[in-house]
């Protein structure tokens, strides 16, 4: 499975609110779509909380795939890390 990197582009936006990790996200995921949805899910503020912005909006989070040996592309989807 590919490794994208999501990096965060606007943190000024009000999307990100308070709590939600303002470095990168390293995803295993099929695809950049995938990897963003898991990434909005991994860092919801709560189980009632909408699952969306600012991880699976383009414009707030810029996505790109990596090819890194310290990320196993073998897996189940999930955040591998936050780089800070």
């Amino acid at each position: 499975m590919p490794v994208f990197k999501l990096t965060p582009a606007d943190l000024a936006d009000p999307a990100w609110g308070a709590g939600k990790p303002r470095g990168a996200a390293i995803v295993r995921a099929a695809s950049e779509g995938a990897a963003r949805r898991v990434s909005a899910a991994a860092f919801q503020a709560s189980p009632d909380a909408p699952a969306s912005a600012p991880w699976t909006d383009p414009a707030l989070v810029k996505a790109e795939e990596v090819q890194d040996p310290r990320y196993d592309p073998k897996g189940r989807s999930e955040v591998l890390e936050i780089v800070t």
